[in-house]
């Protein structure tokens, strides 16, 4: 099973009719571009010892490889299947270079936790609140913009305002349970006797969005990883077949 088989089949279409061109083939040092005959599509391999630059029509990619079957970079791509995941991490400008926001993942995050608190028994209209505040919002495109909507969402928040000298008040509000200690309860905070926290007490908030993974691997890079592929079959290939005609 091939990872992203859609992209692998564009690749397919796009360089079916590629064709060969050497332009270095010194040992280790090569350079050959496959380019189609309709279309724009391009790809090229350059290689020099452990190291392995994919270019062409979908952005260049510098791969370097140190390892006893490396040497000869063409050897690398020959041995593996085309995992763009594990690709990722022999770039020269390491995996996140290749990362971009996936707003889907974002939203399939939301769902899923509203999902469950739903089911648990949240405060009513929670799913109209979401879908206004977050899924609708014309700022999803942004990661940045997205996850502060989600950091900054509450739904029937309550919280209650605790010290240790055993006084406590609930709040609707997280801001007026914080400044409780400072204009309603009022406390000798040097004698070491009053010590206040805030918890919250009931409604919905997004829960470890710091954990969630919104990241995928850009589109242009898992082409490459399958141009790449298909590249070193059609050069084999055709050494093959001018070696025996040879």
């Amino acid at each position: 099973m091939t990872d992203y088989p859609e992209i692998a089949a564009h690749v397919a279409r796009d360089l079916a009719d590629g064709k060969l061109t050497t332009l270095r083939e010194d040992g280790l040092y090569r350079h050959v571009e496959f380019t189609a005959l309709q279309g724009w599509s391009r790809v090229v391999l350059v290689t020099w010892p452990y190291n392995l630059l994919v270019a062409g029509s979908h952005g260049s990619y510098h791969f370097e490889r140190h390892g006893d079957d490396t040497e000869d970079m063409f050897n690398w791509l020959r041995g593996i299947r085309v995992e763009p995941r594990g690709w990722a991490s022999k770039l020269v400008n390491g995996a996140d270079s290749v990362r971009e926001y996936d707003r889907e993942r974002l939203v399939a995050e939301v769902k899923a936790e509203v999902k469950d608190a739903v089911k648990n028994g949240a405060p009513r209209g929670l799913r109209a609140a979401v879908r206004e505040q977050i899924l609708e919002s014309d700022r999803l495109h942004s990661r940045d913009w997205a996850m502060q909507m989600v950091y900054d969402f509450e739904h029937g928040v309550t919280y209650r305002a605790e010290c240790s000298c055993g006084a406590t008040e609930d709040h609707d509000e997280r801001t007026s349970a914080y400044t409780w200690e400072f204009y309603k309860h009022p406390v000798r905070r040097l004698d070491g006797e009053h010590k206040v926290t805030v918890r919250e007490t009931g409604g919905f908030a997004f829960s470890d969005v710091g954990d969630w993974n919104l990241d995928k691997l850009n589109y242009h890079f898992v082409y490459q990883c399958h141009a790449a592929s298909w590249a070193i079959r059609q050069y084999d290939a055709s050494r093959k077949s001018a070696e025996v005609a040879a």
